[in-house]
């Protein structure tokens, strides 16, 4: 599962058709070697976050297409996160997180926090669906 892996490179893909049930989708190649497709159909199924080894699958609703190819266009370097953890499902395009710091004073970090999955799955990799994580930055 790749957790915080860079994005080398990306290919877009915009269309009118009338065989796919969705008209644009993304994809990633991977600084570890893998890939992603990212799908954007109107309506996101309920099975939305796929991976193998090597491969992720994510479909995300059809209004978060501009968001994330605004994202890979204007932010270097950008980040691919995919992880299925404790029965929580995630899928993100991000910049770079400074996980260096350590866990913020305080109560730490929030629990809903992409950097507070990221940090967990690291440390408990057997929870993680599929085995440990493919990248190990920060």
């Amino acid at each position: 599962m790749p957790l915080f892996d860079r994005i080398t490179t990306y290919s877009a893909y915009v269309s009118q058709n009338n065989y796919l049930s969705f008209s644009r989708s993304l994809r990633l190649a991977l600084e570890s070697g893998g890939t992603a497709f990212i799908g954007f159909p109107p309506v996101r199924p309920a099975n939305w976050l796929t991976q193998s080894p090597g491969f992720t699958t994510v479909y995300m609703p059809l209004e978060e297409y501009n968001d994330v190819y605004h994202v890979l266009q204007t932010e270097k370097p950008v980040f691919f996160t995919a992880l299925q953890f404790l029965g929580l499902d995630v899928a993100a395009v991000h910049t770079e997180l400074d996980l260096s710091l350590g866990e913020p004073t305080g109560e730490g970090y929030d629990d809903q926090s992409l950097e507070a999955l990221i940090v967990r799955a690291r440390n408990e990799p057997d929870a993680l669906v599929g085995g440990s994580p493919v990248a190990a930055a920060g």
